[in-house]
């Protein structure tokens, strides 16, 4: 659920942009899929120590692709905010 009601301990997500960075988004194919068809996607031992709770450890590892939204949202504010910053001194410089 998302409602604040129920959470606690709440944070604002300060490293998206070195987390994002971190992840390697990889092509791959599953080694039973006979067509060896390409996929996309991460490892989940790799994303494992950058987003912990999207990955779960049974059998095989596996991960909960929505727990990253978070951190891609945070990412991407990081770069707009950080992209208007820099329209602003371009706009700054060029009027002089």
């Amino acid at each position: 659920t998302s409602d604040y009601r129920l959470k606690e301990n709440i944070e604002t997500i300060t490293d998206g942009k070195n987390k994002i960075m971190a992840m390697k988004p990889s092509t791959f194919n599953f080694i039973e899929d006979t067509n060896k068809t390409k996929m996309h996607g991460f490892i989940a031992q790799e994303m494992q120590e950058i987003v912990p709770e999207a990955v779960s450890d049974g059998n095989t590892m596996s991960m909960d692709y929505g727990r990253i939204t978070p951190v891609i949202v945070a990412a991407l504010q990081d770069a707009l905010k950080e992209i208007e910053e820099l329209k602003e001194r371009i706009k700054t410089l060029e009027a002089k």
